[in-house]
């Protein structure tokens, strides 16, 4: 018997979520409540079982016929792969917690499923206070926003520096797939404990079965590399060195040799024995001027390609370098020439490299003073920053400015495996960062659980501060409530028996033990708490106080949350 189709609707709709030809729709309360609170509740439950030091996996479908499963235990990506769920409705609040889940992954790099938890018991109980027990909307969202700057500050109150080797590997063990690779999180707490919060980290693949760490004095820019090997002085080297070197900072187009033969004569006029030009052309003629001198050692010359880039971060790169060696750089907008040039306008370094693809600096002689604003104003852009691109471009800017440089290589048995551990190595670095940078708290939901004491002492101008107060010291249970709960134990009655325990104390899932969490080594980073948290009230209260959803007729759909 044929299946009927209800008119208007194409035959082959449910190839796509929202049928094309579904009209506008616009939906009001009591349903708006009952569709957000079912979409959001949906992707919690997908995400809350990744919680914790033994996660249970989500199988995720792939998205062609003859895709093979993936098996994830990461909140943000499992977000990530879920475009749009039916039936409509419901979709809305899936996509405003899957937004909230990659923005953790982005500004924090952990913390979802912590984050999704809080978010989840925060709107059912607000749901409820609001249809059960008539609560204004408007008011409980006021309640939430002050008892979540209370929590905040109790937060700071337990941090602690993160510092040393030891202690860095410590916590990254228990972000490298929950303490089963021991290698990774070693290294990552030598790279850390080298190079700095601030060091440069680049995380690459690498086809063999093992980890490898590289580290490079000073920085260095990828898409760039000299652009002749008749400039390399040993013929089949991979790399050529120049040792207390002048750099001359373009991104200047250098066709003809009289744009660069007044620069050349100023240098040795001054005594400049090494010189090293970046610039974005340098034609054969050009070359062929600086292979003379190089011949007649008047002055040893290199030339290299300034960074590949797009327009606005090729103007950026190169202030970084001018800032690092001390030098001006000189842009292609304007007259676009050297006609004004000074010997005073030339960078200097300890040593500047090249190969064919890399250009590298160390030991810039840059004014520190000049430096130390850059990467201060750097910082300041980061905070502000909301794509993820620019963030990450932000946080290698200042890792170059700050000196220190490493290459983590990570090999695997399959590719597969190498993308998954690349992608742990990727989360940990940004969270050991800001572990770092900000400290630790105890882990594990200790820290979340102790802040409720801040709740106590808040002052109630409506009974709606009292329940917002309320929803949110259960919310800051949920986190420990959720681990025990992965790991096989009893909710409440590992909550009621650290509750009767020192600050401090958790639920240790490995050794199904109370313990005192600093003491154990479970920390959690105090910026990743905070961000977790403050993600959470907020969507919560954005999605108690919205009374309507209107649906386009064929909403657009985006891989990106």
């Amino acid at each position: 018997m044929k299946k009927f189709t209800p008119p208007g609707i194409p035959a082959d709709a449910k190839k796509h979520p929202f049928p094309t030809l579904r009209k506008p729709t616009v939906v009001v309360q009591p349903r708006t409540y009952r569709h957000l609170q079912r979409g959001i509740n949906m992707l919690a439950e997908t995400v809350r079982p990744t919680l914790g030091p033994f996660p249970r996996l989500v199988m995720m479908e792939g998205l062609r016929r003859y895709d093979r499963p993936e098996i994830l235990d990461n909140a943000a990506t499992i977000a990530r792969r879920i475009v749009a769920i039916e039936p409509r409705g419901q979709d809305v609040g899936a996509m405003l917690l899957r937004q909230a889940l990659w923005k953790m992954h982005v500004e924090a790099g952990d913390g979802g499923a912590t984050m999704a938890v809080m978010y989840q018991s925060l709107l059912n109980g607000g749901i409820r206070a609001i249809t059960q027990s008539g609560a204004n909307a408007m008011l409980l969202r006021g309640g939430l926003e002050r008892g979540v700057s209370a929590v905040l500050a109790a937060l700071d109150q337990q941090a602690q520096p993160l510092r040393g080797q030891q202690a860095i590997a410590a916590m990254a063990r228990g972000m490298c797939h929950a303490g089963r690779d021991d290698e990774l999180a070693d290294l990552l707490g030598e790279i850390f404990d080298i190079v700095g919060e601030d060091g440069l980290i680049v995380v690459e693949k690498w086809q063999k079965s093992g980890l490898e760490r590289e580290y490079i004095e000073g920085t260095y820019w990828h898409l760039s590399g000299w652009w002749s090997r008749w400039l390399v002085k040993e013929p089949g080297a991979k790399r050529t060195v120049f040792e207390d070197t002048a750099l001359l900072i373009s991104d200047l187009k250098l066709t003809h040799p009289n744009q660069l033969i007044p620069v050349l004569e100023q240098c040795i006029e001054s005594g400049v024995k090494k010189l090293v030009i970046v610039a974005a052309e340098v034609s054969d003629s050009v070359v062929g001027l600086l292979v003379k001198n190089n011949q007649a050692k008047t002055i040893e010359t290199l030339a290299v390609r300034t960074p590949r880039v797009g327009e606005m971060a090729r103007v950026a790169t190169m202030e970084d370098i001018a800032l690092l060696t001390g030098g001006r750089p000189f842009y292609s907008g304007g007259n676009g020439s050297f006609e004004d040039f000074v010997v005073a306008d030339l960078g200097h370094a300890r040593r500047a490299w090249a190969t064919e693809s890399l250009f590298g600096v160390y030991g810039g002689k840059g004014d520190a003073r000049q430096l130390r604003q850059h990467v201060a104003h750097l910082r300041g852009q980061l905070r502000l920053a909301e794509l993820e691109s620019a963030q990450k471009e932000l946080q290698t800017r200042i890792g170059r400015a700050s000196g220190g440089t490493a290459i983590l290589r990570i090999g695997g048995g399959t590719e597969s495996h190498i993308e998954n551990r690349k992608a742990v190595a990727q989360r940990a670095v940004t969270s050991l960062r800001k572990a770092v940078q900000s400290g630790v708290a105890p882990g594990g939901g200790a820290a979340l659980l102790a802040a409720r004491t801040a709740l106590a002492g808040l002052p109630v101008k409506h009974d709606e501060d009292q329940i917002a107060y309320r929803l949110l010291a259960r919310a800051l249970e949920e986190p420990m409530r959720t681990i025990a709960r992965n790991a096989g134990a009893l909710p409440d009655l590992i909550l009621e028996k650290v509750k009767e325990c020192p600050p401090g104390h958790g639920f240790d899932a490995r050794t199904q033990q109370l313990v005192d969490m600093r003491a154990a080594g479970i920390q959690d980073a105090l910026a990743v708490l905070k961000q977790a948290l403050a993600v959470a009230v907020s969507g919560a209260a954005m999605t108690l106080t919205t009374d309507v959803i209107v649906h386009h007729k064929q909403p657009k759909e985006s891989l990106e949350p």
